[in-house]
């Protein structure tokens, strides 16, 4: 009996542990000063991308590319801005500036989503030491599952409209737990795998997430969100999706080398390339 009570209450607590409401917050000075926001030709959008030293932006693959995935935006017409937390009014930490190079993952692959990543080389380097802009400190331990980390992403409220001050576009962040690979990868109705250096994740309601915005476990860089998907209810005749996502990121450690090869590439990206015909 004693043995039973044990096993239902380290259930009860793996479950309550699941389910942990998922809260989206602004975001304040110094929580992220790694995270930029990446502007490019792309209407109405911005990616999130990730410091990895002054003069490189590591953000995910379909940022930079345009909406058919069939090439990769002129480097010049992309904006990366660091050291603020919302569009307006600027911040005096401010710093802008413009793309030199853009390097895609020669193996990426629009269609699964894998190696989603990009490095966007700047023309100037960011000013640091700064207060508001810091390089990041890549995770390079495992994360446990239900390890609790921190997703940064760009968001406009809704249901705002009567306080013109939350209708500023800005940096928030949200509560999510590590899931089971092999639970998660079941619940896809296309392909019930998951590659390793992927890391799924639960939100207890929908927010809008784009791929690109990076996710913090414990301060450190952990992954890049690559791609989202509702698993189907079961025990209904046709499965339905629920409104609860799962969140499929990159883990950065997994991709160090191919990092570190762009930070000293000398080589643009071939003339005409795109993850169709490569």
């Amino acid at each position: 009996m004693a043995k039973c009570v044990l096993l239902c209450l380290l259930v009860g607590l793996i479950g309550s542990q699941a389910q942990t409401p998922t809260l989206l917050r602004d975001t304040i000075w110094g929580e992220f000063p790694s995270v930029v926001r990446v502007k490019t030709p792309r209407e109405n959008q911005f990616c999130l991308g990730t410091v990895i030293n002054s003069n490189h932006v590591l953000t995910s693959a379909f940022c930079v590319l345009s909406y058919d995935r069939m090439r990769i935006f002129p480097a010049r017409l992309v904006r990366v801005i660091g050291g603020d937390i919302s569009v307006t009014p600027a911040a005096i930490t401010r710093q802008t500036r413009t793309g030199q190079h853009i390097f895609v993952h020669e193996d990426y692959r629009p269609h699964t989503y894998e190696n989603n990543l990009a490095i966007i080389r700047l023309a100037e380097p960011f000013h640091l030491p700064s207060n508001a802009i810091e390089e990041a400190v890549i995770r390079m331990r495992i994360v446990p599952e239900q390890h609790p980390c921190d997703v940064v992403t760009w968001y406009r409220a809704p249901g705002t409209e009567g306080n013109p001050s939350q209708e500023i576009p800005r940096q928030q962040a949200f509560n999510v737990n590590i899931r089971n690979r092999d639970v998660c990868a079941a619940e896809r109705r296309t392909e019930f795998t998951l590659e390793e250096n992927s890391l799924c994740t639960y939100t207890t309601t929908t927010i809008g997430v784009v791929q690109g915005d990076p996710m913090f476990c414990d301060g450190e860089l952990t992954s890049i969100q690559s791609y989202v998907f509702l698993p189907p209810v079961t025990g209904q005749p046709q499965p339905q999706p629920q409104n609860q996502p799962n969140l499929v990121s990159t883990q950065v450690r997994f991709y160090l080398h191919w990092i570190h090869t762009q930070l000293n590439r000398t080589q643009p990206m071939p003339g005409g390339w795109n993850p169709v015909e490569y």
